[in-house]
């Protein structure tokens, strides 16, 4: 059995783990990635907003790199709301960066491991956490099993960054699922002629007016990821009589699109019995870090995705854990201020995306409605509301909070901010479940 010693274990090897990886290594850290699974691997999320560009670069990830390998995605073109037609807002608009990607995300995910390794982390693939280990409630390193092999740990600080599976925050965190989130997600891959030659590289959203909505991510020239997310009960309720699959929900939504079935035409080119399912149930845990850990991405949060924003909160708190760790090992420092620092910018950023998306799940208010909203919801007094829209739902409202984050001279959130940002909230939650209710 080996014993080692690294001044951080990051659980994870996705978007959050590498980022933090690369980040801390980069600051002179020791690091140690555990990653459970061998890439490249599967994964779902394959489109990406504007605010995650400037991370890329941070680590190394340059533009020319990524359209180098990637399609690139101009926009966001949507069915969505009261006004008859689809409406589209280019991410030009919001700031210097006119562009992000689709991406094929096992390569785009091994592109970001395998950048860890290059800037100094150690990654070891197939490795498979089985137990964590505390002292006096601290966490001070992990066991693992690797290379048919156990192998023991430790550190300063453990980053999980685990996704869903919590590998370390279960069990130390508690975590609020948001009922009027409970969503089951149905996607595949088929045939893609884009509707228009303007919005051919856009991921296209189409609401459904029976519940739930639509994707279309066009991955290549030819080729789409389409998928369907309604709520779960409604999935259960489609399925019932015992007569209709997982497909035949899928494809009937396709069917009664008003666009979508224009651009990927129903079972042309899918097979079905490639058609994955996933829960999309949005979560918060109730903390983001404890005595000796701390959870990024989908260990901490996980939000609707709806407007494509999980790699950039992922790459966020992958960016911001690893400026944190590093001020709480600085000779004199202790973990308490940067760690709540890192909580409570990143809690900050997962609640502005939550609580705009409660209020576009209300598929019946005017286009206006949504972009004046976000304009309000991001204080840009001065700009159009399309600009205050796409500047949100895009990350780029935040990016000088994250960008310029320094975790030991953060002033605290304002009270009357915070009050406000949670009343905004528990608001939307409100409207939010009377119409899942109805």
């Amino acid at each position: 059995m080996s014993v080692e010693s690294f001044d951080v274990v990051v659980v994870g090897g996705g978007p959050a783990g590498s980022i933090a990886a690369t980040s801390l290594a980069d600051r002179g850290r020791s690091v140690l990635v555990l990653e459970s699974e061998s890439f490249p691997r599967y994964h779902i999320g394959e489109s990406f907003v504007t605010g995650f560009v400037p991370i890329l670069e941070e680590v190394g990830i340059t533009q020319a790199d990524m359209d180098a390998r990637f399609q690139k995605k101009l926009g966001i073109s949507l069915i969505w709301g009261h006004d008859p037609g689809p409406w589209r807002t280019p991410f030009g608009l919001a700031s210097r960066y006119t562009h992000s990607w689709h991406v094929d995300r096992a390569q785009f995910d091994l592109l970001l491991l395998d950048n860890a390794r290059n800037h100094g982390a150690v990654v070891r693939e197939q490795a498979k956490v089985t137990s964590v280990s505390e002292t006096d409630g601290v966490v001070t390193g992990l066991r693992y099993r690797a290379d048919d092999a156990e192998h023991i740990v430790s550190a300063s600080v453990v980053l999980d960054c685990s996704g869903q599976a919590r590998v370390v925050t279960r069990g130390r965190a508690e975590v609020e699922f948001h009922e009027d989130l409970r969503n089951v997600a149905i996607w595949g891959y088929g045939d893609f002629t884009p509707y228009s030659d303007e919005s051919e590289n856009d991921i296209l959203i189409e609401s459904m007016n029976d519940g739930g909505w639509l994707w279309t991510i066009p991955l290549a020239k030819n080729r789409a990821s389409v998928g369907h997310v309604l709520p779960a009960s409604q999935l259960r309720r489609s399925m019932s009589d015992g007569t209709r699959t997982v497909a035949d929900v899928f494809h009937d939504a396709i069917e009664r699109s008003t666009v979508t079935k224009h651009a990927v035409p129903p079972r042309a080119g899918f097979d079905d019995a490639q058609l994955r399912t996933a829960r999309d149930w949005s979560h918060t845990s109730d903390r983001f870090h404890g005595p000796g850990w701390m959870a990024a991405g989908d260990a901490a949060a996980f939000v609707d995705p709806l407007f494509s924003s999980g790699v950039f909160l992922a790459g966020s708190a992958g960016w911001l854990a690893a400026k944190s760790i590093d001020a709480a090992l600085m000779p004199g420092n202790t973990a308490a201020a940067p760690f709540e620092a890192y909580e409570r910018i990143y809690r900050q950023l997962v609640d502005d995306i939550l609580g705009y998306v409660r209020y576009f799940y209300d598929p019946h208010r005017k286009r206006e409605d949504y972009m004046q909203r976000a304009q309000a919801q991001g204080e840009y007094l001065t700009r159009t509301s399309e600009i205050g829209f796409i500047t949100l739902i895009a990350g780029v409202n935040r990016l000088p909070d994250i960008l310029d984050f320094e975790p030991m001279g953060m002033e605290k959130i304002s009270e009357t901010m915070a009050k406000a940002q949670r009343s905004i909230i528990e608001s939307d939650a409100a409207v939010a479940k009377k119409l899942h209710a109805s």
